[in-house]
Formats: structure tokens, sequence, C-alpha cells
């Protein structure tokens, strides 16, 4: 009997659905104790479970329709899709899918066009909720979308929201399916099934679904639970989109495992947090990308100084604020939202959707790290073979970079628990099982300090520059481009040369009123190569200045549109570049006469289609 079989028959019970029951059960002296609060509303422990019973018949009255019709096989799960933003409606659907033993699919919406349409049939889904919002990108692929029609898209919103759609109302659905279905149409819970599918962005190719299963949801909830000691106490604030599974594994689970509550919010605002934290006494964040950063920024700019928000936050009595969970973040942002509002610790992971591999840098952990690497964690160079570890000198450098950085895999057996492989895509999946090993993707090391494993993160496969014959990640020159006077967010990628290999770029974003310097730029970065620790072939050769990075729904930056530019002004001549030249003292404005004259280069080389 291997693990997964054992586990199948003797803890049945390790499962979403049982979680729940047993969350209310625990609850039951206090069914009116609230769980969320959205836009002003309360919605207790006591409600949230009728909703969420009453989405539970009204799937289980669909499912039983299709099977009566021979559309749908008696031992086979329904699917749902979700496609919006976060509401109340969403929180019920979810837990009525880990309710019922239904399947929801939770649809990025950021997803467009012929996207949306292939992940929408991909699912097989049954019928489709939406809201106002999301309706009119349904409605653009419609004519694209096999498996459901009209009838079978539902709406999300007020009655006149919903009249402009001229979809059905979710509501009213769920409110005329009140008769109980025979347990018979019930599907038996299997602990290693999907509750819901999660998709990736699909950065390279179609979006891949990430099956997140009963004991993955319950797994992931106590993990962070027991890590952050959430208690009841604590109220958790969940601006993340549900369609991400960090507002899951980090936001919802721990908090229902705890007891606790949270706020749940549209979508992330950085202006609004300060009020939110301080008017529902928010204790703990759960976040991706850069909201870290965005908060920050919203609270200099209102108190002017570090200092002052210190003074302002830190001791203010309202300020329950103590912890953070997620990935993303910056050291210094870590550092600096830790000070302000006087946390305990912020816990920066690194993981994914698949959740392999997860680690978290806990409280006493250097803090450019991850956390400690598990032991079947390795990190594998090109040729597959284990990397040494990183060796850094006195001002912190890696010395041995291209020995030790390599891909973060993972040792595993025949008994996947964390994750199986994708939803209906054996080819992705095979991509990431290779020769007993899990392959993340990322590039990444491990320190011993104190005689301890840790793991640093050094950014992702796609995201190596090749230069002079060496490869690089972006993220060694992002910790530096970051830093460049004036700058407030940046991102790196090489750039097209005319000769070979690649140049080095950055993307900046400067700060309100700052004004980019070329020639202090210059300097700073050969001080730093002097001083810091930087390699010179890290050493920016185009910055380009833009006024506000776009962000995805999970306020992750967009960098695919600036890679694709490069510095190409006779392609976009709005563009506001500075180059250098090799030996140089400062950074001069790319005018078209000189990229006219890089461009002649390419083409005296044949490499002209580089800069297409």
């Amino acid at each position: 009997m291997n693990l997964k079989s054992f586990l199948r028959r003797f803890f049945w019970f390790v499962n979403f659905r049982t979680m729940l029951k047993l969350t209310i059960w625990w609850m039951r002296t206090r069914r009116n104790r609230v769980l969320f609060i959205f836009e002003g509303r309360e919605y207790t422990y006591g409600e949230t479970y009728k909703q969420a019973s009453i989405y539970a018949n009204f799937f289980l009255t669909e499912r039983k329709k299709l099977v009566d019709a021979g559309k749908l096989g008696k031992h086979d799960r329904l699917a749902l899709g979700v496609y919006m933003e976060n509401t109340p409606e969403y929180v019920f659907a979810s837990l009525a899918a880990g309710l019922g033993n239904s399947v929801l699919f939770a649809i990025n919406t950021g997803f467009r066009g012929e996207t949306l349409a292939k992940v929408i049939d991909q699912a097989k889904v049954a019928f489709l909720v939406v809201n106002g919002n999301s309706a009119d990108e349904i409605k653009k692929v419609a004519g694209e979308i096999t498996v459901i029609g009209e009838k079978d898209i539902l709406c999300v919103g007020s009655d006149e929201e919903i009249k402009k759609t001229g979809y059905r109302s979710l509501a009213r659905a769920v409110a005329d399916a009140s008769e109980k279905v025979p347990g018979r149409y019930r599907v038996p819970v299997d602990n290693f099934s999907p509750v819901i599918v999660i998709y990736t962005s699909g950065t390279t190719g179609m979006p891949k679904g990430v099956p997140c299963t009963h004991i993955k949801l319950v797994g992931a909830g106590f993990v962070v639970q027991n890590a952050v000691k959430l208690t009841r106490k604590d109220r958790g604030y969940i601006s993340m989109p549900l369609f991400h599974s960090n507002a899951w594994y980090i936001g919802i689970l721990p908090q229902l495992i705890a007891g606790g509550s949270f706020v749940l919010k549209r979508k992330f605002s950085a202006s609004a947090f300060e009020k939110d934290m301080l008017e529902f006494g928010v204790t703990f964040l759960n976040y991706v990308g850069q909201p870290l950063h965005y908060i920050i920024d919203a609270l200099e700019k209102k108190y002017g100084s570090g200092d002052a928000i210190e003074k302002a936050l830190a001791s203010d009595p309202r300020n329950r604020f103590r912890v953070a969970y997620g990935n993303g973040a910056s050291v210094i942002d870590r550092k600096n939202l830790k000070r302000y509002l006087g946390m305990e610790h912020i816990f920066e992971i690194y993981g994914s959707t698949e959740a392999v591999i997860t680690t978290a840098n806990r409280p006493g952990d250097p803090i450019e790290s991850v956390g400690m690497a598990p032991k079947d964690v390795l990190i594998l160079n090109e040729e597959g073979k284990e990397c040494p570890p990183g060796i850094v000198d006195a001002s912190g450098k890696l010395t041995n970079y291209d020995e030790a950085v390599g891909e973060i895999c993972r040792r595993v057996g025949t008994d996947n628990l964390r994750f199986d492989g994708y939803f209906d895509n054996k080819g992705a999946t095979s991509q990431k099982f290779r020769n007993g090993m899990y392959h993340s993707g990322d590039l990444g090391h491990v320190r011993i300090v104190k005689g301890k494993r840790y793991l640093y993160f050094n950014g992702r496969t796609d995201d190596w520059i090749r230069k002079d014959g060496e490869n690089f990640s972006a993220e060694n020159v992002l910790h530096f481009a970051q830093e460049i006077p004036g700058v407030d967010i940046a991102v790196a990628y090489g750039a097209p040369c005319a000769v070979a290999d690649e140049h080095v770029m950055v993307t900046v974003q400067l700060r309100k009123n700052c004004a980019f310097n070329p020639e202090d730029a210059h300097a700073w970065l050969l001080r730093q190569q002097k001083e810091g620790g930087m390699d010179p072939k890290w050493m920016p050769d185009y910055i380009r200045i833009i006024d506000h990075f776009p962000v995805t729904d999970t306020q992750k930056i967009m960098v695919r549109p600036y890679k694709k530019d490069y510095f190409n002004i006779e392609k976009n001549p709005d563009m506001k570049v500075f180059y250098r030249e090799r030996g140089g003292s400062t950074y001069h404005p790319l005018t078209m006469d000189k990229f006219l004259e890089i461009k002649d280069g390419f083409k005296k080389n044949g490499r002209e289609a580089f800069l297409v």
C-alpha cells in the first residue's frame, strides 16, 4: 500500500468539506461571530456556511440535470467557472465546491480573447459565474466558447447591472434550487481530488491549470496558521484576487482554521490600506508581488518620511498589525514596513501554485534568504549535476555565482502528495517532472549559514541575461538598478546586441518629483562595482524611463511589453532611453541618429531581425 492509498483509507476525513464542517461545529456557540467584512457589510460564520450550503445544493441540482440527461457520468464531478473580481459570492461558491464536491475553476480576470475562450473550453464548465465588468469580456468571445451557451452564464450584481449583461442572475438561480438533491447524486470525496483549479499567468504558451486538492488546501492552511500563530483574535486583509492561490493558501484557509476573520477587498488599493488597517483592526496581510512597496510609497507620500510614519503609526493604539506572509517583496521594503508599522515579522516565502517546493523566511533566518532549504531540494546546473553551495565575500557578493546558481529542483517519488500534474496537460506536466526531479523553472542557490542550508532566489530561468559569453540572472542587475538615485521601481532584462549575446537593459519608474540624472546614475553604479559587490557585466547598457509600470491583477509588474520594445525608438519614438558607451563616464539620451547608427551595426552583422 503506497502513501496515497494509506491516506485515502485511514485519513479519508482530511478534506476541505470536513474541515469546513468542523470549523462551523467548533464555532457553533459563536455562529454570529464575524468571518469576513466586505464593503462595510459583515458576514458571520453561520451566514457564510448557510450560503455556501445553498450554493452547494444549487451545484448538485445542476449536476442532477446533467446526469439525468446523460451529459455527465455518475462518477463525474460538476465543473463550474468563476471569472470575476473578489465578491462574497466568490467566497460562497468556492466554499460550496468543497461542501458539494464540485470543482471550481478560478479563471484569471486578466485572461482575454482566445486565451479566455480556450481556458473555459478546456475546463468543460457546466456554467460560468461573472459580474458586470467581466461579462463584457465574455461577450467578446462568446462565439469562440463551445462548452456553454448564454443560458449557462450567471451574473453577480444589482438587478440593473445584471439586466445590462443580459445574463441570468446567480442569486435567483440559487434561490430556485431550493429542493434538496437525493444523496445518490453526490460523488464521494477523495482528499486528493481538486476543489479549486487555479491557472498560471500564462507568460509562455497557454495558461496551465493547477489542481488545488482537499489535502493541499487543508495542509497549506494549517502550515500558515501554525507559522504565523493565528488565533480567533486575528483579522486578515485579503486584497489579492481569489483566482490566485495566495488568497487561499495564505489568506482564507489559515483564518478559517484559526477561527479568525478577514477583510475582503475587490482589489488591492495601497491608498486604502492604512484606513482599513486602523478601522478594522487588521493584524495579518497576505501578499504577492509589489503590494508592500506600494503601501510604503503611499505612506511616505502622506507622512513625508519614514520617521514620521513610525511616529504616527507604530505606537498608534488602533494599530494591531503584526505580521505579513507572501512573496515578491524586496529586502528593503520588508525592513521599512516592519519598522514603520512596528511589526513582528514578514514571512517572505518561495513557492508557487503547484506548491511542490515551499520555504519561508522565519524569524532569525538571514533576511536575504527565503528560508531553510529542505533536504530533498537541490540546485542543479544545465548538465543536471548538483551545484556547490554559494560563497560570499565580506561585501556580500556571491563569489562563485557561475558554479553555485542553478535551477531549483526537488526529488519526488511516485507518491506526489503536493502536485500530480497540470489539469488536462500531460505535456506541461512531463516538462516539470523529469528524471525523478520536479523542475521549478526558477534559479537559486544554497548557502550554508551557521551549519544550516538556506535557499536564495535568483530569478526565473527565462530571466537569464547572456553577455560576453556568460549567463547571469536579471535579479542581480535588478538588485542594484532599483537603488539608482531617484528610482522607485525597476525591472531588468536582456536586450539585443549587434555583435553577439545581449546588452543589459533596465526600465525604471522614478519617484515622485524626481528627475533622472544620467551622470549621477552612472557614478553610483560605478561605485557599486568598487564597493558594493556589483559585477561590471551587470552594468546597464540602456536605461529606459517610464511614468508608471502597468501591473497584473496580482500586482506583478508586466515586463513583457518592455522586453518586446527594447530600445527601438524608431518603432516607438515616445520612448525615453539613455545609453552608455563602453568605457564612457555617463549615460546619454538615445537620439534617432544614434539609434540608426546602432541599427546599421545590426545590419552589417546580419542581426537586424533582433530589433524587430
